[in-house]
């Protein structure tokens, strides 16, 4: 600011005695003062020239590059922090007086911070402690702010050797979905295998019972005993229904690949309304919440719907006998994936109950059998989503909340 103040004035000032350099130079040539004259040019030249200096030395300014103020060493820091925070992985690093820091953006939306881990998960720091673990890692079991339920990650730590203060990196790999999909798919072959097995052994039981039940019913009915004949029917019975048993679990390991397609959220969603109120009709009243926009999923829409189905179900079964039954379907797109939420105000589920009720040939409902949330999750599972159990929130309306994310 200073410069450009003293700039000015020198300028102004030789534009005055150029002025003066102009008026003066005509009269004391005409009286003949011819030295005086030559002065005045002189002046005046110098004057002319001082301004030209002047003027090039400010379009010498005008047109020099600022400095950059971020250095280069700068610059590779925030080019290094922009490829951590673009890797899906949670990186973590341990410094030298042992606290854990956030390395990039996946791992500060784990763990909810934006540097330090003030309280580190005592697996986290289990897994650390212990030497037998090598730089390939173990699996843990870490809190998912984004699901609001455990998830499984294999840890690799790598030594820093204490350059820039690092001792350790660490890297957390989600693994959940991974295992879930190898449990869904082990858990089909065994239903195939032990299907297959049992329907072999099973259909000429079937047979031999109603064969045998159709000779006594023709039998001399005096000759005939009756314990004979009620014991036939009554092993037929049982035959039928367990043939019928085991048909039900062969679904399970028959469930084909999905066959993707866009389909509109809001149209899945009102058309799984229509089934659902088919069947329960006003007895078990469903509110229906959409999004604000138009939101398109790549999926199976009938199997989806199947899944919707089950876990609607098993929504209204659960509050049915109770008083203003009520069962709720949400819509929520949150980071850019859609979620599916199924709730209800009914009896609600014991915490410790959440992963085994997902389990085939588990049900703690009376004559149920344990299919229709397993085929449920593995179907979500075959779109390489995600479905599980919700805690309750304190003095919520709703005791049992799903939640699928595609």
């Amino acid at each position: 600011m200073g410069f450009k103040l003293h700039t000015a004035s020198a300028t102004l000032l030789r534009l005055l005695g150029l002025v003066a350099v102009c008026l003066l130079l005509t009269p004391v040539w005409q009286r003949g003062l011819y030295a005086t004259a030559s002065l005045l040019v002189c002046v005046g030249a110098g004057c002319i020239v001082s301004l030209v200096a002047t003027q090039v030395d400010l379009a010498r300014r005008m047109q020099r590059s600022e400095p950059s103020v971020v250095t280069p060493t700068d610059r590779e820091k925030l080019r290094n922090r922009a490829l951590l925070d673009h890797a899906p992985v949670p990186l973590l690093y341990r410094s030298v007086d042992g606290t854990l820091h956030a390395a990039n953006r996946a791992a500060r939306r784990l763990f909810k911070t934006e540097d330090r881990l003030i309280n580190p998960p005592a697996e986290l720091l289990a897994a650390l402690h212990d030497k037998r673990v090598s730089s390939e890692g173990r699996m843990i079991r870490l809190h998912s702010s984004a699901e609001s339920r455990l998830r499984m990650y294999a840890l690799s730590v790598g030594q820093g050797a204490g350059v820039g203060g690092i001792v350790e990196y660490l890297a957390l790999t989600d693994v959940e979905a991974g295992l879930q999909a190898a449990e869904a798919q082990a858990l089909r072959d065994l239903l195939q295998i032990l299907s297959h097995e049992i329907m072999n052994s099973l259909t000429p039981i079937v047979s031999l019972s109603v064969t045998a039940e159709e000779l006594f019913a023709d039998a001399d009915r005096a000759t005939s005993s009756p314990l004979i004949r009620e014991a036939l029917i009554t092993l037929r019975r049982r035959a039928e229904g367990l043939d019928k048993f085991i048909r039900g679990y062969r679904e399970l390991a028959r469930l084909p690949p999905p066959d993707l397609a866009p389909v509109e959220l809001e149209v899945l969603l009102r058309e799984t309304q229509t089934l659902f109120q088919a069947r329960w009709g006003a007895g078990v009243p469903l509110d229906v919440c959409l999004p604000s926009t138009r939101v398109l999923i790549r999926v199976d829409k009938a199997q989806i719907e199947q899944a919707l189905l089950n876990l609607l179900n098993n929504a209204a079964e659960a509050c049915a006998g109770r008083p203003s039954p009520l069962v709720q379907l949400v819509a929520e797109v949150t980071d850019g994936a859609a979620a599916i939420l199924v709730r209800d105000n009914g009896t609600g589920l014991d915490p410790s109950l959440h992963e085994e009720i997902f389990h085939p040939f588990v049900s703690f409902k009376e004559n149920g059998n344990g299919v229709g949330l397993s085929l449920a999750r593995q179907i979500v599972l075959g779109h390489g989503g995600s479905l599980g159990v919700e805690a309750p929130e304190p003095e919520s309306l709703w005791s049992t909340t799903f939640r699928i994310r595609l």
